[in-house]
């Protein structure tokens, strides 16, 4: 009997409405704060390859900026009924003014890609490339406020 009531006592089902909507916010913010680490890796990944191999430089940036999105995309469809689409930059555009904004402004750098996708041998325009990295770590510090600012005082002091 003594197992029955021990398995139950830490389990969600147990804890008071308040309590679990604490827990899974903060395993939300958990889940939202590792995949802005990945992509803040992949961006310092892009940076070192710069000199050495442009082309990787740029899909790694890309991928870090298509993983901050997608922060922002998963966030938001948390709250939705109707989710959001499936391309990250089609579902930015339709978040906010400041998302929309966002995505627009990615759109030489998608141009880029598919350019490069297309032709094995060409380079990146380093300017693009560079101005990409820029925007990119502004992005992700963006998206870094943006889960901290959206929680109670109480859960941004456990969130460190």
């Amino acid at each position: 009997m003594n197992t029955t009531t021990s398995r139950h006592r830490g389990s969600a089902a147990s804890l008071p409405a308040d309590a679990r909507s604490i827990r899974l916010r903060l395993a939300n913010l958990d889940q939202d704060q590792a995949d802005l680490e990945r992509a803040r890796q992949l961006l310092q990944l892009g940076r070192a390859s710069f000199e050495d191999d442009p082309r990787e430089a740029f899909e790694l940036v890309h991928r870090a900026a298509l993983r901050g999105a997608g922060i922002l995309v998963a966030r938001a469809n948390r709250d939705r009924r109707r989710k959001l689409p499936l391309n990250v930059w089609t579902a930015l555009e339709r978040l906010d003014e400041e998302d929309a904004r966002r995505a627009l402004e990615l759109a030489p750098f998608v141009t880029e890609r598919g350019r490069l996708d297309r032709d094995s041998a060409a380079q990146p325009d380093p300017h693009l490339l560079q101005h990409h990295i820029e925007q990119t770590a502004q992005h992700l510090q963006s998206v870094s406020e943006r889960l901290l600012s959206d929680l109670p005082d109480s859960m941004t002091a456990l969130a460190g």
